[in-house]
């Protein structure tokens, strides 16, 4: 497992890593399966190691977007004070993900501020970039309309 390798976790110290290990899940999804419901409670990260997954956004059926690439993550939501998922999660094909329980990932990013303030940099990031993706999604469904 070399988390290091996925953009959220680039540049993070081996003792990092070695806790967070300690705390990741690695979970299997077939394709159609939900790995979370809007309106769930929010208390996971998930990265996507291999696969692809299908975001619906509330009052929506088509995708809004699709995180193909290994090393993005969903369930973002758990770790900026959201107590709730903003959106559906369903794998488009068969998934493997690694599983981080909020709690548990934030008590070792206490434990290291800087590495803890470099994650949410990067995290910020993803969240940037999933906003873009969504709203050229939106374009897409609004124009095929």
């Amino acid at each position: 497992m070399i988390i290091q390798e996925f953009d959220l976790f680039r540049d993070i110290s081996n003792e990092v890593v070695e806790e967070l290990i300690t705390v990741m899940e690695d979970v299997s999804y077939n394709s159609g399966e939900v790995i979370f419901n809007e309106g769930d409670p929010a208390d996971n990260l998930y990265v996507l190691q291999s696969g692809a997954l299908n975001l619906f956004m509330a009052g929506t059926r088509q995708a809004t977007c699709v995180a193909i690439k290994a090393g993005e993550a969903v369930g973002w939501s758990s770790l900026v004070g959201r107590k709730t998922y903003s959106a559906t999660v369903k794998c488009a094909e068969t998934s493997r993900l690694y599983k981080i329980n909020k709690n548990k990932l934030d008590h070792i990013l206490r434990q290291y501020p800087s590495t803890g303030l470099r994650f949410y940099k990067k995290l910020a990031g993803l969240v940037g970039e999933r906003v873009i993706k969504c709203y050229q999604e939106i374009a897409k469904i609004r124009e095929a309309s």
